[in-house]
């Protein structure tokens, strides 16, 4: 954090040559022509207006990767299926650090202008974006997890608990397989309608769902 914070400010740590005091914390900065010390109380008190940094929150995604525009910061123009793909490829990354996720990732939610969704395009697509800078890709990244913050904060029946009520580890193919299971009803004939449809109707239909299984259960 203490480093962040100098960072951010642009403040440079200086050692004098003489006179040191022990306890004494010299600092230089370059719209200030001498050194000066900064108590290190005001220091750490100061440091805490970079929590921000260790905070999740929405950030909005960049302009443009090379040709290819991003969806939505919300995803309020892309459907389920690019939802749970986008979902499947996060989890892939988060648990293989394998860069080619993130750029399958980068896939789902970045084309250009003139293409059209394909979710049997996506890894082909993501070719495109292999030799970005890593720091492009990380913001993308960033992005998502943004996203993902804002998520339980609309559907919080839908995420109220994360994990099995059987004990068992998280299974991402599990969680994407479930939503789609309680969406369809177990009918797989209405599988590819149901991916079709917008990311938040789908959301929103499941987390009026959970609602009413929570009144139920309230009620027993």
């Amino acid at each position: 954090m203490v480093k962040s914070f100098l960072m951010l400010t642009g403040l440079k740590v200086y050692l004098p040559k003489s006179n040191v005091i022990e306890g004494q914390f010299w600092y230089k900065h370059s719209s200030m022509a001498n050194p000066f010390i900064l108590d290190s109380d005001l220091l750490s008190e100061v440091k805490e207006k970079c929590i921000f940094l260790l905070e999740t929150g929405e950030v909005k995604p960049l302009h443009r990767i090379r040709m290819a525009r991003p969806r939505h910061y919300r995803l309020y123009n892309a459907s389920f299926e690019q939802y749970l793909m986008a979902e499947n490829y996060y989890f892939a990354y988060t648990e293989t650090r394998k860069e080619e996720h993130i750029d399958n990732l980068i896939a789902c939610l970045y084309r250009k202008p003139w293409q059209k969704w394909d979710a049997e395009k996506i890894q082909r697509r993501s070719k495109y974006v292999k030799n970005v800078d890593f720091a492009v890709k990380n913001c993308v990244f960033l992005w998502y997890i943004g996203f993902r913050s804002y998520v339980p904060k609309r559907c919080k029946a839908l995420f109220s608990s994360k994990g099995n009520s059987n004990g068992r580890p998280f299974n991402p193919r599990e969680y994407i397989n479930g939503m789609i299971h309680q969406l369809s009803n177990g009918d797989v004939t209405i599988k590819d309608k149901l991916l079709s449809i917008p990311c938040w109707d789908a959301l929103d239909e499941l987390e009026q769902r959970a609602l009413e299984y929570q009144l139920l259960n309230e009620k027993k």
